[in-house]
């Protein structure tokens, strides 16, 4: 019984046990106590900045530029003009002189605003009509030229570029065609030239053989002075103006020495009629003298014979008055033009002998 009592009260116990166990709560952890955030200090606001107003910038101001570029422009006009591109060109010319006007006004109006497109666009189509105009004037005096001078190829290239010209403006065209035929001219002229310094040499030759350079110092000064600016303009390549001193040179020497010679032909005429009066004289004094001789005693009126009539005049060396044009590279370059110019005659010629 005893036994049985103990069991029980040990499973009593037991159960007891186990509820305990079962039932014993879970301790929750303590959640931590809140940490108080001090609240943000406010920032004084500071005050804003007045607005800083910015000036719009004021527009470029081109006025000296365009009137730089305006001043090339009127050169570029004025040498149309001189070319007298008006007849030449009158189309192209009103169409410039109308550009022209409106670009006049609207400066006038406004002078500050860049107008260097037009003025330089206007500047380069009166240049063309310039050239374009001096080149058919060229052609005019190519064409009075004898066809053996004429570079028939430059001549060829320079009626083309003429012609493109007059179709559509072509600026570059026209100054082909100025540059075609001024080496047309100034090849002709270079051989032309050389012939007339010869031909001007020999002039002075004769003009100093009558001692032009005593008796008409002045002309002959002239002359020589044309002379050496002929030579000036030849070693500069300007041919077709040293043919032209060339020319005139020639002529003044031709007429020195035409007019000297006369002259001197007519004091010699002078001087063989005084001679032969003074033989007449001689002889009808002679004459006398045999019939009523006077003797040794002085006569009124007649001089002795050891009288100075006049005071001895010391006349200067005419060698001295001749003047010296002599210019070795002149004279060099007019005989390498000279045979040049019939070296190729001679080229040309030879195919058509053969072909004979």
């Amino acid at each position: 019984m005893k036994v049985v009592t103990f069991t029980a009260m040990l499973g009593i116990a037991l159960i007891f046990a186990c509820v305990s166990c079962k039932s014993t709560p879970t301790e929750e952890p303590v959640p931590p106590e809140p940490v108080e955030t001090p609240a943000p200090v406010a920032e004084p606001q500071k005050e804003p900045e007045p607005a800083v107003e910015t000036p719009a910038p004021e527009p470029a101001d081109f006025s000296e530029a365009n009137k730089d570029l305006m001043t090339k422009l009127e050169e570029a006009r004025e040498r149309a003009m001189q070319a007298d591109a008006k007849s030449a060109y009158p189309a192209a010319w009103k169409a410039c002189e109308d550009a022209y006007a409106k670009l006049k006004a609207d400066m006038e109006s406004d002078s500050k605003t860049d107008q260097s497109e037009r003025i330089q666009d206007l500047t380069a189509r009166y240049d063309a009509l310039d050239k374009a105009s001096q080149a058919q004037a060229m052609k005019k005096r190519v064409d009075t030229l004898n066809s053996d001078d004429i570079d028939k190829d430059a001549y060829k290239a320079g009626e083309d570029a003429l012609a493109k010209y007059g179709a559509d403006g072509d600026s570059a065209s026209a100054d082909a065609a100025y540059k075609a035929y001024k080496s047309i001219l100034d090849k002709a002229f270079r051989a032309m030239a050389g012939r007339e310094r010869n031909a001007a040499l020999e002039a002075k030759k004769n003009a100093d053989s009558v001692k032009a350079g005593v008796s008409r110092k002045d002309e002959y000064a002239k002359a020589a002075d044309m002379f050496k600016k002929a030579d000036a303009d030849y070693v500069t390549q300007n041919t077709e103006s040293a043919y032209q001193n060339y020319q005139a040179a020639k002529k003044l020497f031709a007429e020195l020495y035409e007019s000297v010679s006369k002259a001197r032909a007519a004091a010699q005429a002078a001087i063989e009629r005084a001679k032969q009066k003074a033989t007449e004289t001689a002889t009808y004094a002679a004459d006398a003298d045999s019939i009523a001789p006077l003797g040794d005693t002085e006569v009124a009126g007649i001089e002795a014979e050891d009288a100075v009539l006049l005071e001895a005049d010391e006349l200067a060396n005419p060698d001295e008055a001749v003047i010296d044009v002599s210019n070795s590279e002149a004279e060099t370059e007019v005989e390498e033009a000279i045979a040049a110019e019939e070296a190729t005659a001679a080229t040309e010629v030879a195919p058509v002998q053969e072909a004979q």
